[in-house]
């Protein structure tokens, strides 16, 4: 092993020491006390030029990029010849982003204290991190803890990234609907809701490991100019300032936030002008920020680059400015060896001390070594991938973006919408910019929740053709879900809709078909059309918004968020509708059991008359447990268990369909078995003259009716051979354990020897998996079968693999058209009607084919009788 391996080794093994491990198991970084010793020694060394370098930080973008590429000459030779402090992290990927910093980490003399605009967690700058939803969604929520579980994740994702320090969160108070820079970057515009919600997420930031930055002081949300291309204007007075925008910013300093980020605002109440910005005014830096509110951490500027201070001022006159209003950092100067050199002229010309210089760099300096990159500032790569994106951080995204969905209208009362019912529905997408697939999780999410959805888009280029397929499409739905996705872009205004999609949206309402607008991003756009009659706000487009979205439109989430925004002048803040979530299970909701007297009846005579030991039976109605009975014992042995409702059962004789049908039907909708296709070519080591032109749906078709021990076993080999699995494996993986069944409901393979497998199970997991059948294959929102493929084996006069009610039996008499199911040869019965809205499950062991025969037509005859009376 090389010196080089060795000091690597020596410094990751003091990183760990240092930093402990988390429960996960992961490297834990905390933020320490700042090692004296080593600030000042390291103070002392440098020269006035390369202190005045450690104010600076510049842009990288963390994306590949080639050695010799100028780019990163030029960024190699301000972190090596300038010396700079510290770089900030940009757009980017993760493992370049990392192996970028600490190559420029080992070139630097002093560690890099490396910053990112991480607001909404690392995906605003990094793709493929956490993706949270924006801060307005926050908001939304109202949740302490979905800010500190936040602040958290961001902290230890950041770390993993070798990002120290993160500028967030943002405290501006956005109560100016027309802010083009701030809006849904902004948790609201209750200060009280920003302070709370701020500080809770600096708390889990600071557990995490990173330092944490307030912004944008003094308050950016009450301006209609975006910073990033003039000077804003703020015109509240000292008052309004304490009241609103400076409490976010006293409640951080009081939770301990490391720094505070300055706005390109100007405020004449205290400045006395509307030309000077926050950023170079000492009224506001050092009279307001240090000696009012007692502010000893680090101040750092907005970008010097942006245009509210570079449309006005030359880079080394901000940079001297910057540094004498009571600036620690100056980020981005649009020049570094011009501004270098100016404040380096302005402390020999005595307008800046050195001592003042030497102030700001002992905070950097401090801020360094408690977070031990004096120690060690490499960041291991190979953490980086149980760090990033852990299941629990993208689980915790998800709880944010689903809790944050605002219903500020239903007028017609339209949600949720039920993935049962059978609507054609148009969902259109529309966004304001360019984009060749906007909001295409959304899109995918709505598809796959609603079977006969129709999706279609639109952005800034919207055609007159595109216009008139649309106004087709939704003349030919039952209802319509309008989606506009309003992105902050600088340069834009706030409420940004192209007039020809304003002009949609106003037909598509216009036209009375019941319309369902979805907002992500912006939730102020609905100023732009107030006549929509239901309105569902996201306040951000992440993934997580987008699924979120859609599971609230389908009743999977209950609505319960409230606008942390007013909507001036049609909604004030706190506005929200309360919707509860759609019930997609099987609920126990029973009848009076006097309701079922005849049927105990009917049971009691056939136990006495020994046609059957006992029962258990499941009624279900419109997704209810209405009746369940049980009594007598399973076999007629007299030491044989009496029957409850966990009596485990053998069937056999069910297990064609619960079993092997159900596997046949998963197996279709993977498309690993073609029911057109020959037995043959699923086992073609098969030589048998029975099976030569025989298809899979043949075999199917034949099974529903006689099956024979050989079709079940050749049914069953089918699948197995077409899924790559056992069939107990793939039934359990795909259907049972899902389903939440699993522990009880299993399908026993059997040996060659034997005629078929065996399903064994108990009434209620029966219940379970006939009311998803019921739902058209749904179950508490996760789709088992496709619509499509369910009504190829279920409908029709001749099913596949199932039994269809008929004029040879009793059950033409009891069931519709649409139901199926089947009647075993032990006297047990699984039926489902779909025009009727039930299910029959009747568990037990007659003593022969002809006592089973007459007691499943008697007992399911009292059940229809018990429920028609009621």
């Amino acid at each position: 092993m090389g010196k080089r391996s060795c000091h690597a080794l020596f410094v990751f093994l003091i990183l760990v020491i240092r930093s402990g491990f988390s429960e996960t198991g992961s490297i834990a970084y905390k933020v320490g006390a700042p090692d004296k010793a080593w600030v000042n020694r390291t103070l002392k060394s440098l020269s006035l030029r390369e202190k005045i370098a450690q104010l600076i930080q510049i842009r990288v973008q963390g994306r590949f990029i080639n050695s010799q590429d100028p780019d990163f000459q030029a960024i190699k030779e301000q972190v090596m010849r300038t010396r700079i402090g510290g770089v900030v992290l940009f757009a980017g990927n993760v493992y370049e982003s990392t192996i970028l910093l600490n190559e420029l980490q080992q070139a630097s003399k002093l560690p890099l204290l490396v910053s990112s605009d991480f607001e909404r967690g690392a995906s605003f700058r990094i793709a493929d991190t956490t993706s949270f939803p924006w801060a307005m969604a926050l908001g939304a929520t109202g949740s302490d803890n979905f800010a500190y579980q936040e602040g958290l994740i961001t902290a230890q994702e950041a770390r993993a990234l070798g990002v120290h320090w993160i500028f967030a969160p943002v405290l501006d108070v956005n109560n100016n609907p027309e802010n083009p820079v701030i809006n849904i970057r902004s948790y609201g515009e209750d200060p009280q809701l920003v302070a709370r919600l701020g500080s809770a997420f600096i708390r889990g930031a600071h557990d995490g490991g990173v330092l944490t930055t307030a912004k944008h002081f003094p308050g950016h949300g009450d301006t209609a100019t975006d910073s990033h291309l003039g000077l804003a204007v703020v015109q509240s007075n000292l008052a309004r300032l304490e009241a609103v925008e400076l409490l976010p910013f006293r409640s951080a300093i009081a939770a301990g936030v490391d720094s505070i980020m300055t706005a390109h605002v100007a405020v004449p109440e205290i400045t006395g002008s509307s030309e000077i910005p926050a950023t170079l005014s000492e009224e506001i830096l050092t009279d307001l920020l240090r000696n009012s509110l007692k502010f000893s951490g680090i101040v750092v500027t907005d970008a010097l680059e942006m245009g509210g201070v570079a449309n006005r001022y030359w880079s080394g006159l901000a940079a001297v400015r910057a540094i004498e209003a009571g600036a620690d950092i100056l980020l981005l100067p649009t020049n570094v060896a011009t501004a270098v050199e100016e404040i380096e002229r302005a402390v020999k010309r005595g307008e800046i001390t050195e001592s003042r210089i030497d102030r700001s760099v002992e905070k950097i300096l401090k801020a360094k070594s408690s977070l031990g990159l004096h120690i060690s500032r490499i960041a291991p790569v190979s953490r980086i991938r149980a760090a990033v994106t852990a299941p629990q951080s993208t689980k915790l995204a998800q709880r944010i973006a689903d809790h944050s969905i605002t219903a500020v209208k239903d007028e017609l009362r339209l949600l949720p919408l039920n993935p049962l019912n059978e609507q054609k529905i148009l969902s259109l997408v529309l966004v304001s910019d360019v984009d060749s697939s906007p909001l295409s999780v959304f899109q995918s999410e709505m598809r796959r929740r609603f079977p006969l959805v129709r999706t279609m888009w639109g952005d800034s280029r919207i055609s007159e053709e595109l216009s008139g397929e649309i106004a087709k499409a939704a003349s030919q739905s039952d209802l319509i879900v309008c989606s506009t996705l309003a992105r902050l872009v600088s340069g834009q205004a706030a409420i940004s809709i192209p007039q020809k999609q304003r002009d949609i949206i106003e037909k598509l309402i216009a036209s009375n078909k019941p319309l369902v607008w979805v907002s992500f991003g912006n939730p102020y756009v609905l100023r732009l059309a107030p006549r929509a009659r239901t309105y569902l706000c996201t306040y951000s487009y992440s993934d997580c918004s987008q699924i979120a979205a859609a599971k609230a439109l389908s009743g999977e989430i209950e609505i319960s968020a409230r606008l942390p925004v007013s909507l001036p002048p049609l909604f004030k803040s706190g506005t929200g509708l309360q919707i509860p979530k759609l019930d997609m299970t099987l609920r126990m909701d029973s009848a009076s059991s006097a309701t079922f007297d005849e049927t105990k009846r009917i049971v009691s005579a056939f136990i006495e008359s020994e046609a059957i030991p006992g029962a258990a039976i499941v009624f279900g109605q419109r997704s209810s447990i209405v009746w369940e009975y049980y009594v007598g014992k399973v076999a007629f042995s007299s030491s044989s268990a009496s029957i409850t409702p966990k009596t485990i059962y053998d069937l056999s004789s069910l297990s064609g369909v619960v079993g092997t049908a159900s596997a046949a039907m998963l197996a279709v909708s993977s498309k690993d078995l073609i029911l057109s296709a020959p037995v043959r070519d699923y086992l073609p080591e098969n030589s048998s003259a029975d099976i030569k032109d025989l298809h899979i749906r043949d075999l199917l078709s034949r099974y529903s009716s006689a099956a024979s021990d050989s079709d079940i076993l050749l049914l069953n080999a089918i699948v197995s051979r077409a899924s790559g699995s056992s069939l107990d494996r793939f039934l359990s993986a795909r259907l049972f354990q899902p389903l939440g069944i699993g522990k009880t409901m299993s399908l026993i393979v059997p040996s060659k020897s034997s005629s078929s497998a065996r399903l064994v199970s108990n009434t209620r997991d029966l219940a379970v998996f006939a009311q998803m059948l019921l739902n058209g294959g749904i179950y508490d929102y996760r789709r088992y079968f496709d619509r499509s493929i369910l009504a190829q084996f279920t409908e029709g006069n001749k099913a596949l693999g199932w039994s269809k009610p008929s004029v040879t039996n009793w059950t033409e008499s009891i069931f519709s058209k649409t139901a199926y199911g089947h009647n075993a040869s032990s006297g047990s019965v699984l039926w489902i009607d779909p025009e009727k809205q039930i299910f029959v499950v009747v568990l037990t062991n007659a003593s022969t084919k002809e006592k089973a025969a007459e007691v499943q037509q008697k007992l399911a005859e009292s059940l229809i009788r018990a429920v028609a009376a009621q």
